[in-house]
Parts: C-alpha cells; sequence; structure tokens
C-alpha cells in the first residue's frame, strides 16, 4: 500500500463520476452499485431500522420526522427471557436477560452507573453503527466499573475514580445488555440489576431522521436505500471505506448527493434488480457463516469484526442482529447432521448430541434451536428453546451429557439426558460457549457431531 498525496502526480478530481449513456450499460451499473451497496450497508440498515422500531415517534413509513419524541439514551428492558414471539432481532440467546438502549453521542458524552453484577455473567455490549461489537464485561474489565463515560473517539474525555472512559466510533450506538438468569425463580434478582443500571445523557436537539420500517428495508429497495442514506449521513463513513462508499453517489446514496436528484427509470430499474440479487445472494449464504468443523458444525468466525470483509458483515447481520465478538461469546451453528443431512424433526426422526467433555466455558454454555427459515425461535412444548449449564448456579452437576433433539420427548431424560424439542421443519441449531476458554478459541475443542436417528436407529 501507498499513500498518492506524497507523490507529485495530481490525484483525484472534483468532477462527478461519468455515467455511461447506453440504455442497457446505465442499467447495469445500476445493478453492480445497488448489489454492492446492500453488501456493504445491510448491518447499518438493519440496525438503523431497529432503531426506528425502538426509538421513533409514532410516525409513517419514511416520513421525515422532526421531533424531541425519538426515546435515545433510555434501556429498555425484557422481563423474560426470549421466546418465540421475540422479534427485535433474529436469533436471540434465551440464557440472559436483553436491555436495548440506542444512545445519541452526536452532542456530548453519555454516562452509564452499574451496579455491582457479582459472579454471575454479565456485558454491556456496545456495537458501532457499522456492527462493530466491544464490551465492557468481566472479561475485559475483572474489577467491575461503577460508571462508563462513554464518548466518540476524537473525545479528551479523562476519568474519575470507579470511572472508565469507552470510546466508540460512531455518534449512534447500539447497547445490547444481557444478564445472566438461573431460571424463573431468579427473575426477580435480574429485574433489580436491570433497573439499577442508569444512564446520563445531555439535553439534545430535535431529530430530523427518515423512519423507515423494519420489515420494509428487507423487501423494498427505496425503503434499503432511504436507510443507508440515512445512516451514512449520521454517522459518517470510516476512512477507510470512503473510496468504495464514493461510488454510491452516482445511485443517490451518501454523501455529496444532491438533494433533489432522482434516478432515472432505467437506473432506478437497475437497482431494483440488484437488490433482488444481493438478499437472495445473502439468503443462500446463511449457512457459509464460518469454518466447518469435521463433525459438522461451523464455527462462527470474526463476529462483530469484519474489516472490509462486508459480505460476511451482511451474511451475520442478515442471519441475527447482535454478534458479540468470538472472545466474549464463541459460537457454532449447523443446519445439518454430522453426515450433511439436513435437519428436520417428523415423526420417526431424532437426533442425538453426546459429549465426552462439556464446551470449555468460564462462564456457561447453550445449545437453542431456531426456525430454519426466520431464525426466530421455534414455538416449542414448555417454552423449551435451549439446554445447557446456564439454568443451574450449580454448573456441573445437572450439565447434560446426551441431548435428544425430536418432536415428542423421550421416556429417558434425567438430569444428564435431557430433551430439545424440534420441530417437523426445517431447523438449526446455535452452541453458544460464553468467555471461551483457550481451547474453544485456539480450536482445540469442537462439539461432537449431530447424530441422526430413524425409529430410533442410527
Amino acid at each position: 500500500m501507498y499513500d498518492p498525496d506524497l507523490a507529485e502526480q495530481n490525484w483525484g478530481t472534483s468532477r462527478p463520476d461519468v455515467t455511461p449513456t447506453g440504455k442497457s450499460f446505465r442499467q447495469e451499473l445500476a445493478r453492480i452499485l445497488a448489489f454492492q451497496a446492500v453488501l456493504y450497508g445491510l448491518a447499518p440498515v438493519y440496525q438503523y431500522a431497529a432503531m426506528c422500531a425502538a426509538c421513533a415517534p409514532n410516525n409513517s413509513e419514511q416520513n421525515s420526522v422532526e421531533s424531541t419524541e425519538w426515546a435515545l439514551n433510555v434501556l429498555v428492558h425484557e422481563r423474560r427471557t426470549a421466546g418465540a414471539g421475540f422479534q427485535p432481532f433474529r436469533v436471540p440467546n434465551v440464557d440472559t436477560l436483553y436491555s436495548n438502549g440506542w444512545l445519541d453521542l452526536s452532542d456530548r458524552p453519555v454516562t452509564i452507573d452499574l451496579p455491582e453484577f457479582g459472579d454471575r455473567y454479565y456485558t454491556l455490549n456496545f456495537l458501532d453503527a457499522y456492527s462493530n461489537a466491544s464490551n465492557v464485561s468481566r472479561r475485559t474489565y475483572p474489577r467491575q466499573p461503577q460508571r462508563i463515560l462513554l464518548t466518540c473517539t476524537e473525545s479528551e474525555q479523562v476519568a474519575d475514580e470507579g470511572t472508565i472512559v469507552f470510546r466508540v466510533a460512531t455518534p449512534i450506538i447500539w447497547l445490547l445488555m444481557r444478564i445472566q438468569v438461573f431460571g424463573q425463580t431468579d427473575l426477580h434478582a435480574v429485574h433489580a440489576m436491570q433497573d439499577a443500571v442508569t444512564v446520563t445523557a445531555p439535553d439534545r436537539p430535535a431529530r430530523s431522521w427518515p423512519v423507515v420500517d423494519q420489515r420494509a428495508v428487507e423487501t423494498s429497495w427505496s425503503s434499503f436505500s432511504t436507510a443507508l442514506d440515512a445512516v451514512l449521513d449520521l454517522n459518517g463513513v470510516p476512512i477507510q471505506d470512503a473510496a468504495h462508499v464514493h461510488q454510491f453517489q452516482q445511485i443517490c446514496i451518501g454523501p455529496g448527493t444532491p438533494d433533489a436528484v432522482e434516478l432515472d427509470d432505467t437506473m432506478s430499474w437497475g437497482t431494483e434488480l440488484g437488490f433482488e440479487a444481493a438478499m437472495a445472494m445473502l439468503s443462500n449464504s446463511r449457512s457459509s457463516l464460518g469454518q466447518r468443523t469435521d463433525s459438522g458444525w461451523t464455527r462462527v468466525l470474526d463476529k462483530g469484526a469484519h474489516g472490509h470483509n462486508f459480505l460476511a458483515r451482511a451474511v451475520m447481520n442478515f442471519v441475527g442482529l447482535g454478534a458479540n465478538v468470538v472472545e466474549e461469546n464463541c459460537s457454532y451453528n449447523t443446519y445439518v447432521d454430522g453426515h450433511g443431512r439436513e435437519l428436520a424433526a417428523p415423526p420417526g426422526v431424532d437426533y442425538l448430541i453426546e459429549f465426552d467433555e462439556h464446551p470449555p466455558a468460564q462462564a456457561f454454555w447453550s445449545i437453542t434451536l431456531y426456525v430454519a427459515e426466520t431464525g426466530w425461535l421455534y414455538d416449542a412444548p414448555g417454552g423449551v428453546h435451549s439446554i445447557g449449564s446456564a439454568t443451574n448456579r450449580n454448573g456441573t452437576a445437572t450439565e447434560p451429557y446426551c441431548v435428544t433433539i425430536s418432536g415428542t420427548a423421550p421416556s429417558d431424560v434425567g438430569p444428564d439426558k435431557v430433551w430439545l424439542p424440534a420441530p417437523p421443519q426445517p431447523f438449526f441449531l446455535v452452541l453458544r460457549i460464553y468467555q471461551p476458554t483457550e481451547d474453544a478459541l485456539m480450536e482445540r475443542w469442537t462439539p461432537p457431531p449431530v447424530e441422526r436417528r430413524t425409529d430410533g436407529v442410527r
């Protein structure tokens, strides 16, 4: 790599990019640019749409809203673990209670005061507008801070005793807090901890941001492009991405785009084609999030830290928002059994997972089942969506060594033989290891295969 500004040659131009005159070429250019815009922008667009769903005033889709009513700098606490009706984002865990908040650092820093979490697992997961994740947790701060001063990177804030200065990249930050819960009888204790977390922010001016529908950005190029343009304007563009993002000006997205410019019919149709093709490719790539193990699982790589791998970032967020870094949550997923056959549990088919040793977690681990088509939790009998070590605080005494996955309960369930209900339609599994040990991070441990049985026979 080199810096052209250090050379004697002239570099750059103030003229707009050249657009071809031929109709077919204009359509093709628009298709290519929209395709690239989806790969680059899906993560920030989905996050922006989630912010609109959680925080925007009650106005119609894609209105420009000038209002102080945006519910920013407020934590909204889930009082129950995620269930089949949970839809703020796909592929939620069911091991912790979530608290969600969208923090606005545009004017000044935001302060977060914390209670004592004791020895239970917790993390304050901060995601910037481009889904890059960072954490305040026992892993990153073994001595728990009492206060977090959250600020953008250019700030020169200093911390008092018991306070940490935590710098983030973009002025809009998604705070996704997770606190471990030990079954239904523990909910009251976790509620008290949630309520003790306080966010203090300065008064802010009225905001004028377009409001988009969370489902529309998945199906409509108009909604998607509106959201992407808003994100780039609101949060800025990472300096290393500037050249890549510059090209989107030709389809009226990004800094420098004239406000009144509209695409002609030819280029508009091209953007629609590019959007549809990109979304189809992402859907087809859902099972390719990482590195395949010999046992059939896929180890999810580089979660929450993708660099310039825009496709990996897009696929990750297409499957589910809020992915944490692998050092905080090492995860594996599988859509197939140990022989590569699609997972589904019609009558007469079940699956076994038998552990020789449990997943190497410093905190805890779990296996959760999701419907393949949607990424939502299966509406399971008794609300049983997950098994693992997180349901009992005493740990290994109740950790299962054999997991049966089937549509009906087996007869031999017990402390070390457990049942995970499954639907007859295709599903997938996610194994999460919270605060993994080096054995997991260095891939010295991998999950055992999912073994398929038909009428009790392997």
